[in-house]
């Protein structure tokens, strides 16, 4: 992927931060070549030692889609291990451009204000994850 992509938001606004789209494009150029066809990109970011036992870095899942010569965002989903006795992995933070919703698994659909801030906390605690190394990452092509 080249550095002079851009990504926008689709008339959805959340506050993206200058170091989450760039953690995105950093993520993007170490990935093998983009096929030229590509409609769609996930990124999958993991804590190999994350545990229902142990706990960890939930697994993050981006997905963004091409428009034009750029990118938009389509969601940015959270997950965790929910239950006890066979706990499950499920959606805890679904952020959805393309959808337009904010969702959080104990609330339900958020507000507008609430979907922001929560998205600011979220996003800052995920790039100071990322920048500790907390993930291993995965892209995956759409064609």
């Amino acid at each position: 992927m080249h550095q002079n992509h851009t990504i926008d938001q689709a008339g959805f606004i959340l506050p993206v931060s200058q170091s989450f789209t760039q953690l995105l494009f950093n993520a993007l150029s170490a990935a093998p070549d983009m096929p030229p066809s590509t409609r769609a990109v996930t990124l999958n970011f993991r804590d190999p030692h994350y545990s229902s036992e142990r706990g960890g870095y939930h697994p993050v899942e981006i997905r963004l889609i091409r428009h034009n010569e750029g990118w938009r965002f389509d969601y940015v989903t959270d997950f965790g291990f929910v239950g006890t006795v066979y706990p499950e992995l499920e959606k805890i933070l679904d952020f959805s451009w393309t959808q337009r919703y904010v969702f959080e698994s104990r609330m339900g659909d958020l507000t507008q204000a609430e979907g922001r801030e929560l998205y600011s906390l979220w996003q800052h605690n995920f790039v100071c994850y990322w920048q500790m190394d907390a993930y291993t990452t995965t892209v995956s092509w759409e064609i």
